[in-house]
């Protein structure tokens, strides 16, 4: 008796992190948070993607989440600190002026960069980097991931073409929770 007591105590444990775990995933979200939160969901598509080896010039790189624009107020390098992903640090890194995305696992565009979004996707290109932006025409643009802001949340769309021409293999639990949508015309990008 006293196993199955103990048991079910596991389950229900398992359970109870399980959804803590995730709650990021699906908590209203006040003004003054909105920085954390998406910073919160950059940190987790890290987790829920897999990018190819050849994405990372050594065994030792870091895993880079590069920024165009301001954005998070340093709510993404609080989150980010001292965390690892597949045994590499993560880094954040801005993105100067220009469009050098090379060593960036993430791509994040700041709505600031609008003007350059087309341009960052494009020097991309096919290359392993997920991008995301919030931009209207983000997904149409040949972006991978735009967060959207309904009802006071923040939700997501995913773009699985873009995922797979970047050959990042998205996991099936990410995909659950996202609008997945596919662009309404040709993106501008090479293919």
């Amino acid at each position: 008796m006293k196993s199955r007591t103990l048991g079910s105590a596991v389950v229900t444990i398992y359970w109870i992190g399980l959804i803590l775990a995730c709650s990021v995933w699906a908590v209203p979200q006040a003004a003054s948070t909105e920085d954390e939160v998406k910073a919160a969901f950059l940190f987790n598509f890290a987790k829920f993607v897999d990018w190819p080896m050849q994405s990372f010039p050594g065994s030792d790189s870091p895993f880079t989440i590069c920024v165009a624009g301001n954005a998070f107020d340093g709510a993404l390098e609080r989150i980010v600190q001292g965390e690892t992903l597949d045994r590499r640090p993560l880094v954040v890194r801005p993105v100067p002026t220009g469009t050098d995305v090379r060593g960036c696992q993430i791509l994040y565009i700041a709505p600031s960069e609008a003007r350059r979004v087309p341009d960052l996707i494009t020097a991309a290109g096919n290359n392993p980097v997920l991008t995301v932006g919030e931009t209207g025409d983000f997904i149409e643009d040949g972006g991978t991931i735009r967060f959207v802001n309904a009802g006071g949340r923040i939700h997501f769309q995913i773009n699985p073409d873009a995922a797979e021409r970047a050959s990042l293999k998205v996991s099936s639990r990410l995909l659950r929770l996202a609008e997945v949508v596919r662009p309404r015309r040709r993106a501008g990008v090479a293919r």
